[in-house]
């Protein structure tokens, strides 16, 4: 890879994708990762709204309203992009809490964890009111079993399939129990507490412990397994650099996260430092999400958006935050190519770059740019020439919503 096309790959993959001012900065991608992952970001989520004064509807756009901004303008796209990460793999959706103040809550603890110990990540994960209410953890007692939680904790957050029995999963769902929610609408937030009539203080033999295990047992047993350790590695590298990474890679990550105390900063320096993520395999090797194809054309272009607008859009292409159809969350990199969703981009690309005076929704400056800097910041300076002949006779708004709209900046 040449210098542009490699920095233009690693800001893809750490981030949202480069404006033209970053492709140009004399910042290698060394640099960038080194002050990424040695600065920690204010965490400013806003306080919660109390239900009596906004409804759920308006909560849910005022979550979007904050959220917005934070993933198109982050001063660390790397944090943004792992927070990103974990709210695709630590699923929880407003359709099942219905509050949005779960979700501000729940917010605060991926931002405040995302890049350290997934011991602590995890034990935070499992005690946040959000996650209680969406797995059923909060109905989970002592002689009313629920074993929801205690089996998608395993099969999708830590261990993978194939990894306990269902023994495992019935343990495991005694050991978890105990915990409650309580829901303040005066104030806009949910108590937890732990409540020790409501658990099981039996002896239970878990993953090969016995003894009267506690939450606090579960999470340190899930994060300290070599599985875990695995799957972490696997499911960061597919994200990062390209899926179904070879076995010498997936022991490379999971010596680091063993190593590193379960760092989780640690396992993506090394996936970034890792010279198979310049590699041809990695280059352009995923197909954008909706979301990550409104994110990356936001700030590529560095579009003003207005949040309604932005959500719609999304809604339209059927991925909106804290909104994934299952625990499973969103489908991977096939289940986006449809027709109807492709189509849906191209109208997308069209309003982000057209010209609606003062009350649109999108404002982007095409004088910002050539014809040939919008190749440079969309497509790394790789225009093809089928895409370049198609540029005669159209204004900078059309050129770059046909790039926009292009099979290959589908591509991240």
């Amino acid at each position: 890879m040449d210098r542009i096309v490699q920095k233009a790959h690693f800001l893809r993959r750490a981030g949202f994708g480069a404006t033209l001012d970053e492709l140009h900065s004399d910042t290698t991608p060394d640099a960038l990762l080194s002050a990424w992952l040695h600065t920690s970001p204010e965490i400013n989520v806003p306080a919660p709204m109390p239900i009596v004064q906004k409804g759920k509807q308006d909560q849910a756009r005022a979550l979007w309203k904050w959220l917005l901004p934070q993933m198109v303008k982050a001063s660390n796209p790397l944090h943004e992009r792992i927070v990103n990460f974990w709210r695709d793999r630590f699923v929880v959706s407003l359709r099942k809490t219905g509050r949005a103040q779960l979700l501000l809550d729940y917010e605060r603890r991926l931002r405040t964890y995302a890049m350290g110990d997934f011991q602590e990540l995890l034990m935070q994960i499992t005690t946040s009111p959000a996650m209680l209410n969406y797995l059923d953890n909060d109905q989970n007692r002592s002689g009313k079993i629920n074993e929801n939680y205690s089996r998608e904790v395993m099969e999708l957050f830590t261990l993978g399939q194939g990894n306990y029995t269902e023994k495992d999963i019935q343990e495991g769902a005694r050991a978890l129990t105990g915990w409650q929610v309580k829901l303040r609408p005066e104030m806009g937030v949910a108590d937890v507490t732990f409540v020790p009539r409501r658990h099981d203080d039996g002896l239970k033999n878990y993953l090969g412990h016995t003894g009267k295990l506690s939450t606090q047992d579960v999470v340190e047993i899930l994060a300290n397994h070599p599985q875990t350790a695995r799957k972490l590695a696997v499911d960061l590298w597919s994200t990062l650099a390209y899926r179904n990474p070879e076995t010498e890679i997936v022991d490379r990550l999971a010596g680091v996260y063993k190593k590193n105390n379960r760092s989780i900063k640690a396992v993506v320096a090394a996936v970034f430092n890792s010279p198979e993520f310049y590699s041809s395999k990695s280059y352009r090797s995923h197909l954008k999400t909706p979301l990550y194809f409104v994110l990356s054309s936001l700030r590529q272009l560095q579009i003003e958006a207005d949040s309604d607008r932005v959500i719609g859009d999304l809604r339209a292409m059927g991925q909106v935050p804290y909104n994934a159809p299952s625990v499973k969350g969103w489908q991977g990199d096939q289940g986006w190519l449809t027709a109807p969703s492709l189509l849906t981009r191209i109208n997308v690309a069209q309003q982000f770059t057209k010209e609606y005076g003062d009350d649109g929704g999108f404002k982007f400056d095409p004088d910002r740019y050539s014809a040939n800097d919008l190749v440079m910041v969309l497509l790394d300076g790789n225009g093809d020439r089928q895409l370049e002949s198609q540029f005669t006779g159209l204004s900078k708004r059309e050129i770059a919503a046909l790039i926009l709209a292009s099979p290959i900046y589908q591509l991240a």
